[in-house]
């Protein structure tokens, strides 16, 4: 498996990891980048940007930013970058599109879901 769900070295699609935390995903500025962990990540403004420098680790979605779901089954899949959910203060990412919304089927055992994703992540 690929540690991390990258086109062209950029994370989450672009999006603002940092804005997820506010419930308000946004697709981030390229003027306002950083590179962490072999990934570019952009931000929509420079506070959200200072905030991933202090505290990387808080913010990097879990799963190198896979579907949590795929990954409870052992799979990896490309995500809807609008399809999100924290649990534990860990950016969760979800795949929604042709055969369903995958964060549907995550709250349905999500503590299940977790031990499984967390199992196979460990292994990867």
């Amino acid at each position: 498996m690929s540690q991390l769900n990258l086109a062209n070295n950029l994370a989450v699609h672009g999006y603002d990891v940092v804005a997820y935390f506010d419930n308000t995903p946004k697709v981030g500025d390229p003027a306002l980048s950083v590179e962490h962990g072999g990934a570019v990540y952009y931000f929509a403004n420079a506070d959200n940007k200072q905030r991933f420098e202090a505290n990387p680790a808080q913010f990097v979605p879990a799963y190198g930013g896979w579907c949590a779901y795929a990954m409870s089954e052992g799979k990896q899949f490309d995500i809807d970058p609008r399809s999100f959910k924290i649990v534990n203060g860990r950016l969760h990412l979800f795949y929604d599109g042709v055969g369903g919304r995958t964060i549907d089927f995550w709250n349905e055992s999500e503590v299940d879901r977790i031990k499984k994703a967390e199992a196979v992540w460990q292994n990867n």
